[in-house]
């Protein structure tokens, strides 16, 4: 009996000396920690935020900025003027453009319609081709298009490409100048249109080149005409072509 009260008097007197401890300890603070995630979760963020905005008024002012400088290269781009100014040499008028009456004489080969007129010394031709190639004239071959005074021209963007050339071989035709000749063409214009090719041009009757054939006043000449509907290279065959011949107007 006197052991199991020594028992109760340890047992009471070590929870009393806990409680005094407890009383004594100092509290314990545990909202300071979460403070100061939430301070840094805000100082992390606000950079971020400040970053994005930044990022994307830059992009918008560049994408106006292209767009505002394409929109001025497009107002101020220079149109493309075709030059169809007249030009004025041995007596006739080469301008591209054939009005009635103004050549004496007009036939027409696979639908090329061609115009011609000459005096005592000079050939004017006008050509209107019903494609945009490329149209080509020959004068007096020999075989083909063997030994034939050629006259090809085409269109291009409001410029006109012309060339004097020669048959030197059955089928197939150079330039005057590779052969040792001349270029003989006086005077040349032309015009184009989405359904057809015009050109106009003027030679000497008689060059004196060894590469064209002497022509005069009156002759029947016998002629080639070709032309592309589409392509103004001159090495591509041609589209249509026809032998025909005309009728110099005799000397005045």
């Amino acid at each position: 009996m006197g052991r199991t009260i020594l028992y109760i008097l340890i047992g009471v007197s070590v929870v009393g000396a806990l409680a005094v401890l407890l009383l004594l300890a100092p509290p314990v603070e545990t909202a300071e920690p979460e403070t100061q995630v939430q301070e840094t979760v805000q100082e992390t963020v606000a950079p971020v935020e400040t970053d994005v905005s930044t990022v994307t008024e830059e992009t918008t002012s560049e994408a106006a900025t292209t767009v505002d400088d394409t929109t001025d290269e497009t107002e101020t781009a220079e149109p493309v003027v075709q030059d169809t100014s007249p030009v004025v040499q041995v007596g006739f008028l080469i301008d591209g453009t054939i009005t009635p009456g103004e050549y004496a004489n007009q036939t027409t080969l696979s639908g090329v319609d061609v115009y011609w007129t000459n005096d005592a010394e000079n050939l004017r031709i006008g050509l209107v081709s019903p494609g945009t190639g490329y149209v080509a004239i020959g004068f007096e071959p020999e075989s083909h298009m063997q030994g034939a005074n050629f006259i090809i021209a085409s269109m291009h963007e409001g410029v006109l490409t012309i060339r004097d050339d020669y048959g030197h071989e059955s089928f197939a035709h150079i330039e005057d100048t590779a052969r040792g000749g001349t270029y003989d063409i006086l005077a040349a214009a032309g015009n184009e249109w989405p359904d057809q090719t015009v050109v106009e041009f003027a030679i000497p009757l008689d060059s004196g080149d060894a590469t064209d054939k002497p022509l005069r006043p009156g002759q029947e000449v016998t002629i080639l005409v070709a032309y592309h509907s589409m392509l103004d290279s001159f090495a591509n065959r041609h589209t249509l072509q026809a032998t025909g011949s005309i009728v110099l107007d005799p000397a005045p």
